[in-house]
């Protein structure tokens, strides 16, 4: 994202200042000055802030998400709902962070038909 920034304000810079150049205006080279001195940094510094804004969301709700089934594991071995064995196992898949979301998918799918009993034909 950042690139197509810079191409943009790259793009818009020349045109602004060739145009006054081809318009007769003497000062055309501050175009320059202020297109590649303030505005491409402020642009890409904007863009690349955002982008790591988003990243801490994510993790931000990636971490909230396994306290939440963290907290429900536990409140299920505490009501005697899950035996040791089966906790210690659900447990260790928790920690295992998933590397992509469709893992992350398959694991919830996973987990939700354990909780409701429903048992799936494994293809063969």
């Amino acid at each position: 994202m950042s690139a197509v920034v810079s191409a943009v304000v790259t793009a818009a810079t020349l045109l602004i200042a060739f145009g006054l150049l081809a318009l007769g205006v003497e000062s055309f080279w501050l175009v320059f000055v202020v297109g590649f001195g303030v505005v491409l940094p402020a642009a890409v510094g904007v863009v690349e802030y955002n982008q790591d804004s988003d990243t801490r969301n994510t993790t931000t709700d990636r971490e909230s998400e396994t306290e939440s089934a963290l907290a429900t594991l536990r409140q299920r071995y505490a009501r005697g709902e899950l035996s040791e064995v089966e906790f210690e196992r659900r447990l260790e898949q928790l920690l295992e962070a998933p590397s992509s979301p469709a893992e992350r998918t398959r694991e919830t799918a996973h987990w939700t038909e354990e909780q409701h009993g429903v048992s799936r034909v494994s293809d063969q």
